[in-house]
Order: C-alpha cells, then structure tokens, then sequence
C-alpha cells in the first residue's frame, strides 16, 4: 500500500517545492556538474555542487537538505557525479513520490521467505569467515562449527564484510569498489500522537532530519504516529542520539509545537546494532563508474550482495543485488 507522503518535497522553513521546482532543482544541479567536469574540476563533492549552483547559502536549499540528509553522512565527502548519476530527475523517465510498503511492515516479506524455507533458516547465527575450494565452499559461525555448500552468496552489511575472514583474494575491482565506499549512520525515531499539525513531510531547517505521517491501512486517514529519520554523525551529534531519544523528541516538539504524545516513543539507532553498526553506504570522493560493475561475476564459487556492492542503496537495491549474484552463480553451478 502506499504511504500517501512526497518524501522528495519536504517542507522547510514553512515552504515546499513543487514537484515542477524539485525537477528543475535537480536539472540544474546536473547542469552544474556537467560544467565542473568539462572544466577540469576533479572528484567534486555534493556541497561543490550545490555551493556553485546556489551560492553560499546552499545548505539551506530544499534539495540538497533532502539529499543529503537521506544519504547520511558527511556531504562534504560524497561524490556528486554518483549522487546524480543514480538520483532521478526530469530526464530520467517518471519520478515516482510515493513510495510503497507492505501492509504488515517490510519484514513481513522476510518473516514469509523464511517460514516457507523452514528449518533451512538459522536466525541469530553469525558467521565470521568463508572459504572455498575447487569443489564448495566453507562458512565458519561465531560458535566455531562450520557449514559445508556447493556456493555461498555473502549478503553481510558493509561494516561486517570488512570484519570477516575470508579464505581467498577479492578482485582488485572488488576491493576497490569497497574501498571506494563509506557507511553512515542513521536513526529512526516513532512517536505514537493524539494530536499534530496536519503537515505530512516537514523537514527540520537545522538538522538533517524530518518527520513524516503515513497512512493507515484504510488508505484514507492517517496512522496515530509520526516517523522521523535522521542522518550524518552531525546530526546524531546535535540530536545526541548516543544518548536515547530525549534530545531528538525535545527538538520534535520545537519543530512540530501542536504534537501531543500519547504512549512510548521508539528510537532505533542502527550503529548501535550488533546486525548493522551502521545505516548503508555512500560513495566517496575517490569513487568512479566502474565501481558499479565490480561484483557481477562470483569469486570462484562465492559471489556478493547488499547494498554497498551496487548503486543504490536502497530496499530495491538491496534486492537487486541479490538477483546479480545468483547470475553470477549461474556458470559455477551449472558447471
């Protein structure tokens, strides 16, 4: 169902964009680009970008707020060529606002892959290395014991993939595409309300952060909580999202002063999760085209997925992933 929220045009500062304004922001911002480039800037970042587009107040700029509060990290080192290479806009075909979910949340999907598998789903069983042989490959769990398969396909979070041992070389353009990315952290914050003003994506003009309202499963009235998310180590710094959600409610409340809270809020802090330590990845300045290429063959008899082996970093992307690497595995298995 949809969630029935733009979450592209955010209000800021009491004013959103048109979708007409969003278009042209993000033209111009690739016209931009496109300039810097033919004139010999090298590995220019988002806020090159945006400063040379808009001028010195960039950082107050709708657009760039979005986008750069979404990609949550710092946006003095992202490279922008990635940033709008992959970032719909006007000439990209349709730009889709309203993003879908699930009726019983997006682990729904997760929680009915795994009951149809059944007993071939281990939960809470890490893994900390792989290796492999002509013939299958070897998957050490953290209590030591090991699994024995004709191929693996590594799905890990970035941070964790750094941290496994792996019984064999990546290739150089796998290594390098790691190499070239950088994780960053983010935290989502829900508020359940019996009151609120009727904004359905209001952006913070301080903080990378926003707070949006969903609908409910009636498709007409809206749920009784706000979501926010908020990226960047700044941000957690400024919210002191280290320290529980106190902080991120209190500057809720500044943002959103109708608010009446009704029940426990729930704060989700993903570099704090064992599963994660971090939100997903983002390119940084060193980062080139061909990085996106880097993990559509297997090693041997592995082959890799999850966000930070594509372009997009993203659920779909995430997805993606997953169908490049059993294509990868296609001629090992079929050998």
């Amino acid at each position: 169902m949809s969630h029935g929220v733009r979450y592209a045009r955010r209000t800021y500062n009491g004013k959103h964009q048109s979708y007409a304004e969003f278009s042209k922001s993000m033209v111009d911002a690739k016209k931009t680009l496109d300039t810097m480039i033919k004139d010999g800037a090298v590995k220019p970042s988002l806020n090159d970008v945006f400063e040379a587009t808009v001028g010195a107040d960039f950082k107050q700029h709708p657009l760039y707020r979005r986008l750069a509060t979404s990609y949550a990290v710092d946006p003095a080192k992202i490279n922008a060529l990635s940033v709008f290479l992959h970032d719909a806009g006007d000439d990209d075909g349709p730009h889709i606002e309203d993003g879908g979910h699930f009726v019983e949340g997006n682990q729904s999907l997760t929680l009915e892959l795994a009951k149809r598998l059944g007993k071939a789903v281990r939960l809470e069983t890490p893994i900390t290395g792989v290796d492999q042989s002509e013939t299958g490959v070897e998957v050490t769990l953290r209590d030591g014991s090991t699994l024995i398969a004709d191929a693996a396909v590594v799905t890990v979070p970035y941070a964790i993939l750094r941290q496994l041992e792996l019984g064999f070389e990546l290739t150089e353009a796998m290594t390098t595409a790691l190499d070239h990315r950088f994780m960053g952290v983010a935290a989502k914050l829900g508020v359940p309300i019996s009151k609120v003003d009727d904004d359905i994506a209001l952006g913070s003009a301080e903080g990378m952060w926003w707070s949006w309202r969903s609908l409910s499963i009636d498709g007409t009235s809206r749920v009784n909580a706000l979501s926010s998310f908020a990226g960047s180590p700044s941000t957690f710094a400024t919210l002191d999202i280290a320290g529980g959600a106190e902080g991120w409610v209190a500057a809720l409340k500044q943002l959103r002063p109708e608010m009446v809270i009704d029940g426990d809020v729930l704060l989700t802090d993903w570099e704090k999760d064992e599963w994660t330590f971090g939100a997903y990845t983002a390119p940084n300045l060193d980062w080139t085209p061909a990085d996106d290429n880097a993990f559509t063959t297997a090693v041997g008899r592995v082959a890799f997925g999850g966000e930070h082996t594509g372009s997009s970093q993203t659920l779909s992307g995430a997805v993606a992933s997953g169908y490049r690497a059993v294509a990868a595995l296609e001629p090992v298995l079929r050998g």
